[in-house]
């Protein structure tokens, strides 16, 4: 085989080498201007400092906006116009979100601090029912006498050592204290923000579509129509789950005479909307405060805790949510701690809507292979020759 030496400067570049040339340069200034921002500290901070506030409001904004946007729908059935429609139903969320703020907040509050005003009590009670369960003949046998005797719910030892983590860590309280302050302001942004995507949120799939070419627009709307259904279902899902798991879980922990049934309850029905861990991370205020009332009252507590459980993955989750996510319980488990690691509570929350959002995007694209969008990866054909002649190919061919 003879091998044609070509001249230095004279290689010659197929079209689609020369594409794949220019996406990957471009990958590549991309990673490194990331890199040096991430270098330079006065540059990135200031941008990382500027999105991490604006990340708050903007989730709790979209989380309303995507829960409001059924009822939208259900009015401009009712041939009301969307400007009316938007209107109304953000009317509609204030005055809820005060009255229940006015119902919920005094009560949960006042159930809270009760419980600190009676926790040398509670602590008393914990510290009996302790003392009862060592002296039986069943704990002695496995050793749990020698756990609950390492446990003291002294008053006076409590306070002090209480005194003494709070002092410990001012520079935590601060960062607490903190975190307040930016969970009000995001609280007070929220609703300036969800005003503007009600109103212009309806064109964000317009002026995306502006921007690719005409006959990628189909493509784009449909991508955008399923990646807006998919975090549609996922949050009013994930809201309506919430608030009847909590119901459920106040009507239940009030029938067995748990304490503070509310606030329990109310715990339990946030603490849901983390997968599969959540739940049973809800149940354990419950079985704390039942423990200051007697061990039957912790049986029943666990009792209501595994029963909304069973009621919530059974029917109320399949019927709300169903399976339109479609992710197995290990990728869900992978997801959770992965996002959790790496963002905390934040990743845990959204790392599983994001999830679903990637895997609604690929699924397009695979379900759509000529899309389009990678036209530019293949090699354009040559231009063909000018045909003066009227036959056409058929035509040739069959000559």
């Amino acid at each position: 085989m003879a091998f044609v030496k070509q001249p230095l400067g004279k290689v010659r570049l197929t079209s689609r080498q020369a594409r794949w040339l220019y996406l990957t340069v471009q990958l590549l200034l991309v990673a490194v201007l990331i890199f040096v921002c991430t270098k330079i500290s006065f540059v990135f901070e200031p941008l990382q400092t500027f999105f991490s506030t604006l990340l708050g409001p903007f989730l709790i904004a979209g989380f309303l906006y995507y829960l409001l946007r059924p009822l939208v729908k259900l009015l401009m059935k009712l041939k009301m116009r969307r400007r009316a429609a938007n209107i109304t139903a953000f009317i509609i969320l204030l005055i809820l979100v005060i009255g229940g703020l006015a119902v919920l907040i005094p009560r949960i509050t006042g159930q809270v601090v009760n419980i600190v005003q009676n926790l040398p009590q509670l602590a008393d009670r914990a510290q009996k029912l302790a003392n009862q369960l060592a002296s039986t003949d069943i704990a002695k046998s496995i050793g749990v006498d020698t756990i609950v005797k390492k446990f003291d719910f002294d008053n006076q030892k409590m306070i002090k050592n209480l005194t003494k983590l709070l002092g410990n860590n001012a520079t935590e309280i601060s960062s607490v204290v903190s975190w307040i302050g930016n969970a009000l302001v995001n609280i007070f942004m929220a609703p300036i923000i969800l005003y503007f995507l009600m109103k212009n949120g309806d064109k964000l799939s317009g002026n995306i579509q502006r921007f690719c070419p005409p006959a990628r627009r189909p493509f784009v709307a449909s991508l955008l129509h399923r990646v807006n259904s998919t975090v549609e279902t996922y949050f009013t899902g994930q809201f309506t789950d919430m608030l009847i798991v909590a119901i459920l879980s106040c009507i239940g922990y009030y029938i067995v005479g748990t304490p503070y049934a509310l606030a329990i309850g109310f715990t339990a029905g946030v603490m849901n909307m983390v997968p599969y861990i959540g739940p049973w991370l809800g149940a354990v205020p419950a079985v704390l405060v039942a423990m200051t009332v007697s061990w039957q009252n912790v049986l029943w507590a666990v009792v209501v805790a595994v029963a909304v459980q069973q009621i919530d993955n059974n029917f109320v989750y399949p019927n709300v949510i169903g399976k339109t996510l479609d992710i197995s319980p290990l990728t869900v488990i992978v997801i959770l701690l992965t996002a959790g690691n790496i963002w905390g509570l934040l990743g845990v929350i959204l790392g599983i809507p994001a999830y679903a959002v990637v895997k609604t995007v690929l699924t397009c694209f695979v379900e759509e292979p000529n899309n389009g969008f990678f036209d530019f990866m293949n090699e354009a054909p040559e231009p063909a020759p000018v045909n003066e002649s009227t036959d056409t190919p058929a035509d040739k061919d069959a000559d």
